[in-house]
């Protein structure tokens, strides 16, 4: 593969693997409760799925290039979250697809809350495979974030990304690796193990015995073993703590934690988490900004994107 890059790393694709799904979302006065037939305040659908998420929210933060890989179906029922993907000129020219029906996600947003409650649905949609990655043009990345999930196959690709930035000859191109963890599933760390950056679930740290934010990322940070492929070097580790803030420890094991501002009204927190990890390697990426940094850019945009319906008005931000 040739080293020679037309842009720098920060002007070249983010791209995003993972999920691209159906979200059904029903605005609600309460709670309903079991048994009853209410009417919601609004009813509507959206495309949906971690990293889908965060390729509309990168491209609403102006991030010039942003492609999705995932599996996608043929179903006409796909046929919406295609249109949107073209509209929102988020590139999908590397997914393979199915004729299988997509997952999808039943969503309850309580007004009187704040909260969300997801259902989610898929009827065995079938997970990214490594061979279906392998036509990857590397040239064109200066940064992959995947999702916690399928480590067999991404734990390959990853193998070649790093191949790919060991051959260059200006390390400045290297593209930068992050991973978001947030499945109960202790086997997903393994890909901590191999990214730059680390996005911790507070769900997951819990689940692992950690019990505040500080324990979380210096706990993981512990457990993971260094990268040789990088002198010996460990991931940057960003968990957000809901409404309280979000920790942090980089490559050195320098740790900060970064708290967040309060939002007066919350109007929509479906996607609030990825919202986060999007602005966050927005502002790594292509602001070029440090760790706390990007963090504090992070809250900001996450809390923004609260006092809102969707992500449109993202691009509002300043």
């Amino acid at each position: 593969m040739s080293n020679a890059t037309a842009t720098t790393s920060h002007q070249r694709r983010i791209l995003c693997v993972g999920m691209c799904v159906l979200d059904v979302i029903h605005v609600v006065e309460q709670y309903p409760a079991e048994d009853t037939d209410k009417r919601c305040l609004a009813g509507y659908w959206q495309r949906g799925g971690n990293a889908s998420n965060n390729c509309t929210v990168l491209r609403q933060l102006g991030a010039p290039q942003v492609e999705f890989l995932g599996m996608l179906s043929a179903s006409p029922a796909f046929g919406f979250l295609y249109e949107d993907c073209r509209k929102r000129n988020i590139i999908i020219e590397n997914c393979p697809n199915t004729d299988m029906d997509p997952p999808f996600s039943s969503v309850i947003l309580n007004k009187a809350t704040g909260t969300r409650t997801i259902i989610h649905s898929n009827p065995g949609f079938p997970p990214l495979q490594y061979e279906q990655l392998t036509p990857l043009d590397l040239n064109n990345y200066g940064w992959v974030h995947f999702e916690g999930r399928n480590n067999e196959s991404v734990l390959k690709l990853i193998q070649n990304i790093r191949n790919y930035n060991i051959e260059l000859r200006n390390p400045k191109d290297r593209i930068r690796i992050s991973v978001d963890l947030e499945k109960m599933k202790d086997e997903i760390l393994e890909l901590g193990e191999v990214a730059d950056f680390v996005f911790l679930g507070k769900d997951l740290a819990i689940h692992l015995g950690w019990r505040e934010p500080a324990a979380a990322v210096m706990g993981l940070y512990d457990r993971i073993k260094p990268q040789k492929q990088l002198g010996d070097s460990k991931p940057a580790i960003i968990c957000p703590w809901g409404a309280e803030g979000a920790a942090c420890v980089d490559a050195l094991g320098n740790y900060v934690f970064i708290p967040s501002k309060p939002v007066s009204e919350i109007v929509d927190s479906l996607g609030a988490g990825d919202t986060f990890c999007a602005a966050v390697i927005y502002a790594l990426q292509v602001l070029q900004k440090g760790l706390p940094e990007a963090v504090l850019f992070g809250h900001d945009v996450a809390g923004y994107k609260l006092r809102y319906r969707g992500y449109d008005d993202i691009k509002h931000f300043r």
